[in-house]
């Protein structure tokens, strides 16, 4: 299997082998936010070493640069809040060194 997740717990790499009829929905960091952190995003990574063709096709569904994110069921949850174009950008700067490799 190419998908790789981060195990939380051990701190390393476990394959996540396709299952047929399925498809894999990472629900990112802003359900972190949306939840009040009950749901977290999984860190995930692709190591294809098959001599055979694979398909990925991300699709990225996102709000507005401007867009206010927060708590969203019910309540204030922690109080965070935070524009969605300052969380992609900590994400960005976060995922490159500072040569632009990605780490």
């Amino acid at each position: 299997s190419s998908l790789q997740v981060l195990d939380r717990r051990t701190g390393g790499w476990m394959s996540a082998p396709p299952i047929e009829d399925a498809f894999v929905m990472n629900i990112g960091d802003m359900f972190d936010v949306w939840t009040n952190g009950k749901y977290k995003s999984t860190p995930h990574r692709v190591v294809h070493t098959s001599s055979t063709y694979r398909v990925s096709i991300p699709f990225f569904y996102e709000p507005n640069a401007d867009a206010e994110v927060r708590y969203l069921l019910g309540g204030d949850g922690d109080g965070r809040r935070v524009r969605y174009i300052d969380h992609l950008h900590s994400k960005v700067s976060t995922n490159f060194d500072h040569t632009g490799r990605y780490e």
